[in-house]
């Protein structure tokens, strides 16, 4: 179909009008080229317009449109370059400006193609360049006629709105041009790509993706269209990567790494940009352009540990050691626990690099590390410093001599033979130690100060460990010296229990007595139960100790039955060590039986600390001394954790109010409120009351005030030893037969 149109009997506007409606409906630039030159033809039957584009380098001008023109003559200037003596199409080009060119015969730019212009009987020639927006030659327009002639304003008017639309027409050509190859760019871009290429709605549901992305499932890969993104990442990294791409379709480019895994189940680790796909201005979407770096990360974590990292042992090196001694010292500061250094240095090593050769060497010290790991916590440190020494880090320590018991561990396991090839190789270990709070400016001079103590090690005679302070060394001696005293105490019965009685709050009688050990050392006095309790429990000497402390209590409650003091009930407290051994209970049957008595006579007091490991087995136990008849009170009830739903649980009668809410109770309102919801709990639960540490008239006021069942303190009575309490006894029971009530204030 023929769409050319006619402008035979058209007016210039009307004219223009068609050209623009054939440039808007992308018509072939040719086509619309020649109309331009028709609608000028038309107007002036006389007159042959020529249109002429340039070319890609802006050198010479080309045909573009000359249906009027003799076609000899067109292809004659076909490729004319573009200059200032070029005819008037390549003067104008050169010039930029409208060339006039009134005689051909007689202008000396002619030189070139006067003869075959005139020839054709071209004499007169008007060019003026065709110029882009921003300046460019895009071709030139001219105007031909069989006479000389100076155009008029008209003329050079209508020669104007020509060049305005052969413009146009050129540019929206070229700009089409170029949009169809950028998308063909786009395309190749999205389509070759060999990273995988998502674009996304604003949703974030994938709108396509190119054949990278589809390699990744190959298997599902058509279910990816229209699904959300969500799909192929990682749920613990769904949040983070979501943030990105709310940032992305906010108009912020982001770049981030995410895990996914493909189909065969393999973990990828993926860079990914997020791009914002603008259209017109406006955000429509979100390009993911995803690029896998698993193996550059396996690189980058193979050669991040192998700086960090002793190649021979796999532990950790000297480079790594200041960053973990830092945040080992950040630790203990936060958590107020102890850090300890130790400098390990392997005695005899030497010889055996010089006798036998490193190779047997190395695999020694293989060994050590890997024996050295499992002396240690998952949290602590170790480092192989070079040759035979290494560096231990414990953080987290409750006390200095916790520090003790790993220093055993680790000179046993190194001390055992090492077997390479079939020969048997030994080596021990001088080990130097040092403390630290985590306060210090320098973290890096405990490794000074755990080397000399190493080398102290050394003078010593080796295969031992020493400290680097004296003071701390004399604790620790204090502490093993305490601990064989502790025994010969034991084995020799060098204790003594003395006897607090407890009151009842309405009649003011004995209702108990607790029993509270006392070890009066022969050279060092009295020691307090504060400091060799500890000791005890954590030398497994509490064992025996509790023993004796039921024997003796359980004898001496016989002997004041034998006296007439009935109806008073023996309170002993017990480890929670000793309650965790096994047979706990049998043994608590033993002692009643051995001294003939009942079950309601003794009261065990039990710590929260009982539960904190093996609750159900605690629990079990406690119902089962309450089968046998044994009375059970939770001491220092308020200072634990006070879990109410172990409370309920557990079949105890009596709970002991702590003496740090009793002692400002009278003036402290937070006390008292504690103290009072305490009581009315343990009253509503059925249990009664025992208040420690009662010293004053105003706490006894307060606490019967609030309806606290018994009290204990130096208000009504003292510890005491055994005579001093049956005198105390003997005389609070005469003092009932004349009807008075008897308290010691002290």
């Amino acid at each position: 179909m023929n769409t050319r149109p006619s402008f035979a009997s058209k007016t210039v506007p009307e004219s223009q009008r068609d050209i623009l409606g054939m440039i808007a409906t992308d018509q072939h630039l040719g086509d619309v080229l020649c109309a331009i030159c028709r609608m000028l033809d038309t107007q002036s039957p006389e007159t042959l317009c020529s249109i002429l584009l340039t070319d890609a380098e802006g050198k010479h001008l080309l045909n573009g449109a000359a249906p009027g023109l003799p076609l000899e003559y067109s292809d004659a200037i076909d490729g004319m370059a573009i200059g200032p003596q070029a005819g008037t199409c390549g003067t104008a080009a050169f010039r930029r400006e409208l060339v006039v060119t009134e005689d051909i015969a007689q202008d000396p730019n002619w030189e070139h193609f006067r003869s075959l212009a005139l020839g054709h009987n071209l004499r007169s020639c008007w060019s003026v360049p065709l110029l882009s927006h921003q300046g460019t030659v895009l071709g030139t327009f001219a105007l031909y006629k069989n006479r000389a002639h100076v155009p008029d304003e008209t003329q050079i008017h209508q020669l104007a709105i020509a060049a305005q639309l052969a413009v146009i027409a050129i540019r929206h050509e070229r700009d089409g041009r170029r949009l169809e190859e950028s998308e063909q760019r786009f395309r190749s871009l999205f389509t070759y790509n060999p990273n995988p290429v998502f674009a996304l709605d604003l949703a974030g549901n994938i709108q396509s993706v190119n054949p990278a992305g589809l390699k990744l499932k190959p298997h599902t890969a058509t279910n990816f269209i229209g699904h959300h993104f969500s799909h192929l990442v990682l749920a613990e990294d769904l949040q983070r990567v979501s943030q990105h791409f709310c940032a992305a379709r906010a108009g912020a480019p982001q770049r981030f790494e995410a895990q996914l895994r493909d189909e065969s189940g393999q973990l990828l680790t993926m860079d990914i940009s997020n791009l914002p796909i603008m259209v017109n201005g406006e955000i429509v979407g979100v390009f993911g352009i995803a690029r896998d770096i698993s193996e550059q990360k396996h690189f980058e974590r193979q050669l991040s540990f192998n700086a960090s990292h002793d190649r021979l042992t796999g532990l950790l090196n000297r480079v790594s050691l200041e960053e973990r001694l830092i945040l080992d010292c950040h630790i203990s500061r936060r958590r107020k626990r102890r850090l300890a250094v130790m400098c390990i240095d392997l005695d005899g090593f030497k010889s055996i690099n010089d006798s036998i050769g490193h190779y047997f060497g190395d695999q020694v010290l293989i060994e050590v590390a890997q024996r050295m790991t499992q002396q240690v916590r998952p949290g602590d440190t170790i480092v192989r410093m070079g040759g035979d020494e290494f560096i231990v880090l414990l953080p987290d320590l409750l006390r200095d001599e916790d520090v003790v018991p790993v220093a055993e561990r680790l000179m046993a396991s190194i001390a055992r033979p090492y077997c390479i090839q079939g020969i048997d190789l030994h080596v021990s270990a001088s080990i130097g130690i040092t403390l630290s709070d985590g306060h210090i400016e320098q973290p890096m001079q405990l490794i000074q100060q755990a080397d000399m103590a190493m080398y102290k090690a050394k003078q010593q005679g080796r295969n031992n460990f020493q400290w680097y302070t004296r003071d701390l060394n004399q604790r620790v001696c204090e502490h093993a010296s305490l601990r064989n005293d502790l025994q010969k105490a034991i084995e020799t019965q060098a204790f003594q229990l003395h006897y607090q009685p407890q009151m009842d709050a309405r009649t003011g009688r004995v209702v108990g007595i607790e029993a509270l050990l006392r070890w009066e050392h022969p050279e060092k006095g009295f020691i307090s139960p504060a400091v060799f309790v500890p000791v005890a429990e954590d030398s497994g000497q509490i064992i025996p100790l509790s023993l004796w402390v039921l024997d003796t209590a359980c004898a001496q409650l016989r002997l004041l039955g034998e006296q007439g003091m009935r109806g008073i009930s023996m309170a002993v407290n017990i480890s929670p060590m000793h309650f965790q051994r096994g047979r706990f209970v049998e043994s608590i049957q033993t002692v009643l039986s051995k001294h003939g008595l009942s079950a309601g006579q003794l009261e065990l007091e039990i710590t929260e600390s009982l539960l904190l490991h093996n609750v159900e087995q605690a629990i079990d136990t406690l119902h089962r001394l309450k089968a046998l008849g044994v009375c059970i009170a939770l001491d220092d009830f308020g200072t634990g954790f006070s879990s109410l739903s172990y409370l309920k649980r557990l079949p105890i009668d009596k709970i002991k109010i702590d003496r740090s809410f009793i002692q400002e109770i009278a003036t402290d309102r937070h006390d008292a409120a504690i103290t009072q919801g305490i009581i009315s709990m343990a009253h509503h639960l059925g249990l009664t009351v025992v208040a420690e540490g009662v010293e004053t008239t105003s706490q006894v006021d307060f606490l019967k005030g609030i309806g606290c069942d018994i009290f204990q303190g130096y208000y009504f009575a003292k510890p005491m030893p055994f005579a001093e309490l049956e005198a105390f006894l003997s005389h609070q029971a005469s003092a009932s037969l004349t009807g008075k009530t008897v308290g010691i204030h002290c």
